[in-house]
Formats: structure tokens, sequence, C-alpha cells
């Protein structure tokens, strides 16, 4: 790989855009060219991980209307209806291939976990997308025991760790 250029990138989180220069890297086999993201980055989203991540959780876990996650992220620079509604429909298909991907992953590496409870979280859970987001706080746990450094991660933190621990598992989109 060599360095092929940089493009331009607005990330927004809803109060101020943030321009970044993404590195372009490119094959010398193949001629094909790649770029790294930063990890508070999704392919093809120009928002901020947090702020589709706090979307999700007042959708799925707050249950929440759109109309009052509009009231919640209401601005000029907040996104549309249209947006939140991709991302959550983008979250759901991808959901219950993820949540299985962690449930396989904290049975191998903590069997103790409350979420494999034959009895507990699980089970009360109403859609994969619920089931996902609950099972992405045992995960967080389960790296908070793990390394140091997360230790300060709350439960605002807890979409970019899942997305951090799929991608290392090529897991691909989650939004």
């Amino acid at each position: 790989m060599i360095g092929h250029g940089y493009y331009q990138r607005k990330p927004r989180d809803g109060l101020e855009v943030y321009p970044l220069r993404i590195k372009r890297w490119r094959c010398k086999e193949c001629g094909r060219t790649a770029s790294v993201l930063p990890d508070f980055l999704l392919r093809y989203r120009q928002y901020l991980l947090r702020v589709i991540g706090a979307v999700l959780a007042l959708r799925y876990e707050g249950l929440a209307s759109w109309a009052a996650i509009l009231g919640q992220v209401s601005g000029s620079s907040y996104p549309a209806l249209r947006t939140l509604q991709r991302w959550c429909t983008s979250f759901g298909e991808q959901a219950s291939r993820w949540q299985k991907a962690v449930q396989e992953w904290l049975a191998q590496q903590d069997s103790r976990s409350g979420w494999l409870d034959a009895q507990g979280e699980a089970l009360q859970a109403d859609s994969s997308e619920q089931a996902l987001l609950a099972a992405s706080e045992h995960l967080l746990a389960w790296g908070k025991s793990q390394r140091v450094e997360m230790a300060e991660y709350g439960l605002d933190k807890r979409l970019h760790f899942l997305w951090l621990w799929g991608a290392k598992r090529g897991l691909g989109r989650l939004v």
C-alpha cells in the first residue's frame, strides 16, 4: 500500500461540523484504493457515531416515537426524519446477525454473563434491535474487564465499542 492523497469528510454531531482529511491508500498489486476512517465515523454516514447511537437508544430502548426523537434532536444541523429512519432500518437489518455474534462471543469469553441466563434479559427483548443494544452492554462490561483504558466507557460509548469489536471480526456494516 502506498499513500494516494486525501479526501475531505465533514462529519457532524448536530451542533458542529468537523472538517477532516481522510488518508487514501493504493494497493500496488491490484490498483484499488482504500481509506481508514477514524473509529468515531461509520462508512456512508455523515453524523458521528455517538449521534447515531443516541438515536438508536431513543428509538429501541426508550421506545420513543419519531416525533419525540425529532423533538430531542431538533435544530438546523440535526438529521432529517428520513435520515433517522434510514439509520434505524439499517440497524434493524444487521441486528440479528450482530446479536448472534455477540452472544456466541460472550458464551466463549464470559459464560457467567447475565445475558446468557436462560431466564434473563435476552428473553425480555421485544426485537433484535433491543436485544443487540442490551447485549452490547454485556459486551462492553466484558471489554472493561479486559482493558484498563476502557474504564471510562459508559453506555454512551457502547455502540462505539460494539462497532470496533465487530469490525475486528469482519461483521461488516452495523448501521
